[in-house]
């Protein structure tokens, strides 16, 4: 993909040249104002906000006094890395580590093309060699404002511009729709599970185990790992419902052997009982024999039922909060076997019924994989689009 730039008008310029950094200061108690953003409510690859905090309800630091309006550009100098950089469509106050800027001549830069200037990857490769501090590295303004770029035309930063916020838009609405598909799965599977639960009850999860195959945690300490060994799955492993094969630990066949009992075959679902509880993901074929730790325990689900239902209930909201209300812990939550052996698990008296909830689950979970795949799309028209016009890395 080629724009067939022609540059030779482009002049280069530094952030100070045309850019403002805004300092209204105002005190979050008596300014009026509602809302207030954090780091945490800035997005990494988006320009738009869709969290934020109140002020008056949420904690806000004292260090939070800079006043932002709609259409101003945000970037969050602490852990550059990051990538921060959003656009409100409301005024609020933010902290002093947020960066509040705005054109100093519409004329020179428009606002709308600024974000774009801060969501290049030159910029961010930038941002992070000239940022201070390992621990929790920062930008200041001093070398914020001396980053230098090649400006466009005024009519050209419109041109392009438009064809920038085209993907972004775009992806936001992809976002929403996302969002929308989540919770609709959500209310969907907990109605429907919340009916089998009236109508036919519930069954223990221990009831529905394979006799031979009981409820069990795994390995203690499977050391630092060896050269091929046998894998063993912790739950760091499965962030999002998938086991991520390629970087597991591997112990040796000697620790493996004595924690024989949490042996994993195809078809098992495990789940987590430390630390973040309730995570669940199923192993797959080349995992066969592979083991898990102390923090994660195997469900081997009796064939007579359908492990694919067994799942979606044990990660539904009905089950869920069972989980979360039988954990135990201050520091470190957690959820020993006796506890997930009484999960109580709705049960339909005719599998038809549950093969109808995990078809509408599964429309709406393919749904949601498309959409994914269509913002991935997008996320990499926008990076080509950026390159093209700003630069790769230096």
């Amino acid at each position: 993909m080629s724009l067939n730039l022609d540059k030779t008008a482009w002049k280069r310029v530094t952030l100070r040249d045309v850019v403002r950094h805004v300092t209204d200061r105002v005190d979050a108690e008596t300014s009026g104002l509602e809302r207030f953003l954090a780091g945490e409510h800035i997005p990494s690859g988006s320009l738009s906000i869709t969290d934020w905090g109140v002020i008056g309800r949420d904690p806000i630091g004292p260090m939070f006094y800079k006043r932002f309006k709609p259409g101003h550009v945000l970037y969050v100098s602490r852990r550059t890395y990051l990538r921060k950089v959003a656009v409100p469509e409301f005024e609020g106050i933010t902290g002093e580590k947020t960066f509040v800027l705005e054109t100093l001549d519409e004329n020179a830069l428009m606002q709308e093309f600024l974000p774009f200037v801060l969501s290049a990857e030159r910029f961010h490769a930038y941002a992070i060699a000239h940022s201070r501090g390992s621990v929790n590295p920062y930008l200041n303004w001093g070398e914020l404002a001396a980053y230098e770029f090649d400006l466009p035309p005024r009519d050209e930063q419109q041109r392009l511009a438009d064809l920038l916020w085209a993907p972004e838009f775009h992806g936001q609405g992809l976002a929403a729709t996302d969002a929308a598909l989540r919770s609709t799965r959500k209310l969907l599977v907990r109605d429907r599970l919340a009916r089998v639960a009236e109508l036919d009850g519930v069954a223990r999860l221990d009831s529905l185990i394979e006799a031979d195959r009981p409820i069990t945690y795994g390995i203690l300490m499977p050391g630092s790992g060896v050269e091929d060994g046998v894998p063993v799955i912790k739950v760091k492993d499965f962030p999002d419902g998938r086991i991520r094969e390629g970087q597991l630990l591997l112990t040796t066949e000697e620790i493996a052997h004595e924690y024989r009992r949490s042996t994993l075959k195809q078809g098992d679902l495990i789940i987590s009982i430390r630390g973040t509880i309730g995570r669940l993901a199923e192993v797959p074929a080349p995992l066969v024999g592979a083991n898990i730790t102390q923090d994660t325990a195997r469900l081997s689900v009796d064939p007579k039922h359908d492990r694919r239902y067994v799942r979606l209930a044990l990660e539904s909201e009905y089950c869920q909060r069972q989980i979360r209300r039988r954990a135990t812990g201050t520091g470190v939550l957690g959820l020993n076997l006796g506890a997930l052996r009484k999960i109580e698990v709705p049960m339909p008296s005719d599998r038809s019924i549950a093969e109808g909830i995990i078809r509408e689950a599964e429309a709406l979970t393919k749904a949601t994989d498309e959409t994914a795949v269509t913002r991935s799309h997008l996320a990499a028209l926008r990076a080509a689009l950026s390159a093209e016009i700003f630069g790769g890395a230096e």
